[in-house]
Formats: structure tokens, sequence, C-alpha cells
């Protein structure tokens, strides 16, 4: 079946599209505005999404003037249109795009021959003006793909559970209590979040719980700065009285950063590796009609202790950039917390599984 092209501040192709591709249009430029973790009104995110048309052919240009815009292809006007007395008027951008939108296909033949990947260029030319956490994919396998290469495995050896979480899921709550569960006697715990990419933020919380006693496992606040939703654990811990340890990198990121700061500023885990990726946000799933989904960033993530994860990305308790799997151990552990380690990517190093049953030395 082809496949429906989408424009979106706009009318994806031709001028007589229907009532679908319209309502997707009609939300990017409502949503986008209302949902973004920054403040931007409905002007800026059209004239940005009129500006990613370029990406259809490079030779159309969109000149944003105090009062106009200005549609120029190969150096020539085309088209100026007057902007809406009242920046944020939904109705009045939608015109403009359709009108320009319009122009370049009808003079563009290279436009043209992109109609059935036209969503994905605009898209990904509109993407940069986001921030780094905002990410559009051309259709849910392409998310999953991304998101989902990984998954869950645990084992046993001399009495310690090792739990390796590369994607935070539905099932990884349940898959963590299992392992306790099965293996009650195991007398440490190491959970290797090293190369992990995340996942969904209500499974990180979740997975703190069997942890945690009573207490904050992560706060969020969006546009509004005054609204500040928080996450708690409930009282009584599935992992009571068993020393954790977990591995970190600098892949380490999203739902298992928010899992290792939890544990690690309430004392219940030791952090080793490297300094974190930083992915102190969480996403809005936008779904437009072509297949693509933009995964817009709506809201801060701070810990326990009030931090913005953002600015304080996690430090381990002992650092491993930059060192060997040869380097002595006793000696590494007796060098204290390196507030200056830096990210590096170790997803396959052995020091750090080293310094974990040195740690957890019966």
């Amino acid at each position: 079946m082809l496949k429906r092209i989408l424009i979106i501040c706009f009318i994806l192709g031709i001028a007589n599209a229907n009532a679908i591709e319209k309502k997707d249009w009609q939300i990017l430029l409502k949503q986008i505005p209302e949902q973004y973790i920054l403040s931007v009104d409905v002007e800026q995110n059209a004239i940005w999404l009129l500006k990613s048309l370029k990406s259809l052919d490079k030779n159309f240009t969109v000149a944003d003037d105090k009062n106009k815009l200005t549609l120029y292809y190969k150096g020539k006007v085309l088209k100026s249109l007057y902007k809406p007395e009242d920046k944020n008027d939904i109705e009045k951008w939608n015109s403009i795009c359709t009108e320009f939108t319009d122009l370049i296909f009808k003079n563009s033949s290279i436009a043209a021959n992109h109609d059935f990947e036209a969503t994905d260029l605009i898209m990904q030319s509109y993407i940069k003006n986001l921030d780094k956490d905002s990410k559009y994919y051309s259709s849910i396998s392409d998310m999953e793909e991304t998101l989902h290469r990984v998954n869950f495995y645990s084992k046993v050896e001399d009495d310690i559970l090792w739990i390796k979480i590369r994607l935070f899921n539905k099932n990884t709550k349940s898959d963590i209590t299992k392992a306790l569960t099965e293996n009650d006697f195991a007398k440490g715990v190491v959970l290797d979040l090293r190369g992990s990419n995340g996942g969904e933020l209500s499974t990180a919380i979740a997975v703190a719980d069997i942890f945690l006693e009573e207490g904050i496992v992560v706060s969020v606040i969006g546009q509004k700065q005054n609204e500040i939703i928080y996450y708690n654990s409930k009282d009584g811990d599935i992992a009571e009285n068993v020393p954790v340890v977990i591995l970190v990198d600098g892949d380490t990121a999203s739902a298992a950063e928010v899992l290792a700061i939890a544990l690690q500023e309430q004392k219940l885990a030791k952090v080793i590796g490297t300094q974190t990726y930083g992915k102190g946000t969480t996403q809005k799933l936008i779904r437009l009609s072509n297949g693509g989904i933009l995964a817009l960033s709506n809201a801060h993530i701070y810990t326990p202790s009030g931090n913005k994860m953002a600015d304080e990305v996690l430090i381990p308790d002992v650092c491993t950039s930059e060192m060997p799997d040869s380097k002595d151990v006793v000696r590494l552990l007796s060098m204290g917390k390196n507030e200056k380690c830096h990210q590096e990517s170790r997803a396959e190093a052995d020091l750090e599984v080293k310094i974990a049953k040195e740690l957890l030395k019966i």
C-alpha cells in the first residue's frame, strides 16, 4: 500500500490533502508548542517546519522577514505572504504552510520524486531545531529496532546474582522479581546497566521499588515549572538487606540512569563505571498517519535529592574510565571517588566485573 504523504506544518503533498493529513498537521502545530520541554510559540514552530521544506529540494528557501515570509526558488521569488497578526493563529499558519507546500510540489520535479519520503525528510530536518533527546522515527518498527535491540538475562555465579538490563519495558520488573525469588540464596546482586539506552520511565520506577523502602524515586517538571510530579516507591522492598552493585558506562541513559541514581543517592547501591549519558528528559510520542513518530521531549527528570539529571549526570563511586582490564582492583578501590570521571563505552570490559566481585566478596 502506497505510503500517504504528510508534510508537517502543512498538508503533505498536494493541494487537495485529505482530512486525516490536515489533522496530523494541526496536531503538530498545536502539540509541539503545548508539550515541548522548552517554551516555543506557534509562529516559531511553524517557521521551523516551513524552513524544513528545503529538505525536499535545496533550491527552495523560506526567508523570514519581520512581517512576512517569502518562498524563493533558485533565488527568485515565488510567493510572499504576510504573517498572521496573532502569531498563535494555527489556522492561518495552516494556510501559509499549505500554499508554500503546493508551490514547492508544482515547481520542483525533485520534490515530486520525494513524495513518498517527504515526511521523513522534513522531520529529519525539523528535529535539528529541538533538543538532543527528541527523536523522529519513520515507523513503529524503526523505533522498536532502535530502542529494543536487546533484552534481559540473569545468571548466578559464586552466590552473586548477575542481572543484565539493556531495555526497560513492561516485562523488566517481573523478570527481575523472578530472578530474585528463584535465587533468594544469593548474597549479592549486580545490575549491569552498561550500554543500556533506557526505555520506559514507569518501568525504572517499578524496578527501583524492588530495592527501595518508601521514598522519592524521581520527579518530573514540564514546561510549566510550578507543576512537579513525584514518583515514590512503596513500603517494603523485595531485595531486602541484599548488597547491590550497579555497573554503568557512557551509554547508560534514560530509565537506566533513573534507577542507578535512585539507588546510589539513597545509599542502597555502589555504582561502578564511567560518567553516564545524561539523558534527563521524558518524551511524548506524537504519531503521524504516514506511520512516523515524533518522540518529543516534554519534561525534565529530577533525582530524589532534587538535582536535574540533564545537569547532574551520574558519577560512579568507582571510576573505570581509561582503565585497562589489567588494572589492580584493590589499588583502584583505595583511590576514592573521582568527580572528573568522564564518559566511555565499556559494555564489554571486564574490569567492572572484577570490582563488583571484590565489593561483594563474602
